[in-house]
């Protein structure tokens, strides 16, 4: 897959506004921080949209910050 086609995927897309700027996948709204866990040296954070008729969920995995740049 080259880098046009990842611009022009509706479904990329869709991934990237739910990761980077925290909006549901499904309708765009808001996401709301459900849950947290942190295992090894990552932290997941599970999602979910913020409209009650929606039921768009979105997990995250983050690198611990006491571990960047190590």
């Amino acid at each position: 897959m080259d880098v046009t086609m990842i611009e022009k995927d509706p479904l990329i897309s869709r991934f990237h506004i739910a990761d980077e700027l925290g909006l549901c996948p499904e309708c765009g709204a808001a996401m709301e921080e459900k849950d947290r866990l942190r295992e090894g040296p990552f932290t997941y954070i599970w999602l979910a949209c913020s409209k009650i008729d929606c039921d768009g969920q979105w997990i995250q995995k983050r690198l611990n910050s006491s571990l960047v740049g190590v």
